[in-house]
């Protein structure tokens, strides 16, 4: 009997362990890295497994499939520190493989909580220099000189999703080819 209580145990323990150490994103099995950014082709799709749905549920993405969209994450910066809600960062890039792109910042797994109404830049809104490419601020407040700004006020946890909305042939083959954005920090809190 005591035998049997134990095993159970042992299974509890093992199961709710493996899945806090998925859930928390300390353990990422599927998942490929391209500069800042981690991507995963199965995130949203019908080959997904149980972790990799039940961390999609948690992010609360709301995932379509790769043939709809992939999905980058980015929770640090080029440099490999984490992102910072009281840093400034300049995240530029130029044209992307895709039918419409977005970028949006997120707070843990939510948008964060504040009325900047400055949570994202596309496709259709980023300002585009001569050569093709754009530049958005990331940061507490507005800077004039970044390009278009996306507000990190309120962020705790501050991370990016960069969306591909139908993505071209070349980012299914192989999504480590992305020219994804680059995310430069530019300074923290005194340092500005």
């Amino acid at each position: 009997m005591l035998s049997w209580v134990a095993v159970v145990v042992l299974g509890v323990v093992l199961g709710a362990g493996s899945a806090w150490l998925v859930l928390s994103g300390a353990v990422r099995w599927s998942e490929e890295r391209v500069g800042a950014w981690s991507v995963d082709l199965d995130r949203g799709g019908e080959d997904a497994g149980f972790y990799q749905r039940s961390v999609t549920a948690v992010q609360a993405l709301l995932a379509l499939s790769k043939e709809e969209a992939v999905y980058f994450l980015a929770t640090e910066d080029d440099e490999g520190d984490g992102l910072r809600g009281d840093c400034d960062y300049r995240v530029s890039g130029g044209d992307l493989p895709a039918g419409w792109w977005s970028l949006t910042l997120y707070d843990g797994a939510y948008l964060p909580d504040n009325d900047d109404e400055h949570l994202s830049v596309d496709a259709t809104s980023v300002t585009l220099a001569a050569d093709g490419t754009w530049s958005a601020h990331l940061g507490p407040s507005p800077a004039d000189d970044q390009g278009d700004w996306i507000s990190t006020d309120e962020a705790d946890r501050p991370n990016l999703a960069l969306r591909l909305y139908v993505p071209e042939d070349s980012v299914l083959a192989d999504p480590t080819t992305v020219p994804v954005p680059a995310i430069t920090r530019l300074g923290c809190g005194d340092e500005r």
